[in-house]
């Protein structure tokens, strides 16, 4: 009885019930077996799930430690791009051949920078319409009024489950 799965385990109780041919001293006994079979296999429950929960958040936390270094190795690129680049332009050189590779200087295309938005002619502008529904302002709108908003539907059913 002891490699009884949760699914058994919580399945059981209403089968059990159900057997009218099992007296209920053995019923009662027996419900005392599951219910601790169940109290057992729900500690498992809680060192799993929390065990993955702090692999996750170790997980969270190396993910940062490297996207920090990656952002400073690719600043450190950037910053080193542009010094060899400064250094040979200030030779007036555009281009060195080595058995790696080419470094060459290349004139970038057209770009535009905004200076004052207010002059820009409205020919160049286009307006973006952003529309958010405020979930919470209509469930606080319910709790207050007790109004249903229409085209909503209240979801009342859910359930999670907690562990502390």
């Amino acid at each position: 009885m002891n490699n009884l799965s949760l699914y058994q385990i919580t399945n059981s109780f209403p089968i059990l019930m159900e057997n009218e041919e099992i007296t209920e001293e053995v019923k009662k006994k027996i419900e005392e077996e599951l219910i601790v079979l169940l109290q057992q296999k729900s500690q498992n429950i809680i060192g799993y799930t929390r065990n993955i929960e702090l692999t996750i958040e170790a997980m969270k936390t190396e993910e940062k430690r490297i996207s920090e270094q990656r952002k400073t190795l690719e600043n450190k690129l950037t910053r080193f791009k542009e010094y060899v680049k400064e250094c040979m332009e200030r030779n007036d050189i555009t281009k060195i051949e080595t058995e790696l590779g080419t470094l060459t200087i290349a004139k970038n295309p057209i770009s535009v920078e905004i200076e004052n938005e207010d002059k820009i002619p409205k020919e160049f502008k286009q307006e973006i319409i952003t529309i958010k529904i405020d979930k919470t302002a209509i469930k606080n709108h319910f709790k207050e009024t007790g109004e249903i908003v229409s085209g909503i539907k209240l979801i009342t059913n859910n359930t999670s489950l907690r562990i502390k």
